[in-house]
């Protein structure tokens, strides 16, 4: 696992950062859900944004509700799905995508995997820490470190669904000082109910964070709703629509980096 270190090439003069969300439904084949992502993110880059982020497990046919292999998952979509976002990746350059997660085997063993990407290459990776049940019965290994990336905008980290219910996972990324926070989601039916974002919100607020919760049009009802996280408020959240939508939102990053200083003073 690669942890960025801080580069010289950091534009943190920037005040406004532009980031969008492909709130999609997962479709019943690898084709069909890639053909969806595609669109979503050809959608989405026509506004120019900094960032544009996928659900997790985007690929995984029928979102994951037949899911008992991650064996088999991963041999029918993980080249495809890679392939893919390297493709897309390098047709938008200036854009980092955040590729949801795919199902990544490294000797024998599979992880929940989410991978960073620009303009045609991996910029690193993350392994989900925190597998839920089904994972766990169906293969899926816990990364072990956390992940937070320098990027030319903003330091990113990255959690995967779960991983907000472990408080050792979430302080990891924080000390190692994310300002912006991906959280790709796939809330299955075994879910529990949950209203709101109430974990995400005390995550931005404790902590001066931006969060990015993307989830797909089945997530909604189950607690993983997509959402742009401030430390203020909800600032957008996905409807009921059972459709695909593109979501975007500016970022203040110099009023996010005054309120973290405040909270350094308190």
């Amino acid at each position: 696992m690669i942890i960025s270190e801080p580069q010289q090439s950091l534009r943190y003069e920037v005040t406004g950062l532009k980031v969008s969300l492909i709130h999609m439904k997962v479709r019943r084949s690898l084709k069909s859900s890639l053909k969806a992502a595609s669109t979503g993110i050809r959608k989405a880059a026509e506004q120019k944004p900094a960032f544009i982020a996928l659900p997790e497990y985007f690929s995984v046919p029928n979102n994951m509700e037949q899911f008992t292999s991650a064996e088999k998952t991963s041999k029918e979509t993980y080249k495809e799905t890679i392939r893919f976002l390297a493709e897309i990746s390098k047709e938008f350059p200036t854009i980092y995508i955040l590729g949801g997660t795919v199902l990544e085997e490294d000797q024998g063993v599979f992880y929940n995997t989410s991978t960073l990407w620009r303009n045609g290459s991996l910029i690193g990776k993350y392994r989900k820490r925190n597998p839920i049940s089904t994972e766990l019965k169906a293969g899926v290994s816990r990364g072990d470190k956390p992940a937070v990336f320098t990027t030319d905008f903003c330091k990113v980290g990255i959690l995967v669904c779960a991983d907000m219910f472990d408080p050792p996972t979430i302080n990891a990324v924080i000390d190692l000082g994310a300002e912006l926070v991906f959280l790709p989601v796939a809330a299955m039916g075994t879910h529990p109910h949950v209203k709101g974002h109430p974990l995400s919100e005390k995550l931005a607020t404790e902590n001066g964070i931006y969060m990015v919760k993307v989830g797909n049009v089945s997530s909604s009802a189950r607690g993983g709703r997509s959402a742009f996280i401030t430390p203020w408020s909800i600032e957008q959240e996905a409807s009921d629509a059972v459709e695909d939508s593109v979501m975007t939102i500016d970022f203040n990053m110099q009023k996010l980096r005054e309120y973290r200083q405040s909270l350094n003073r308190a």
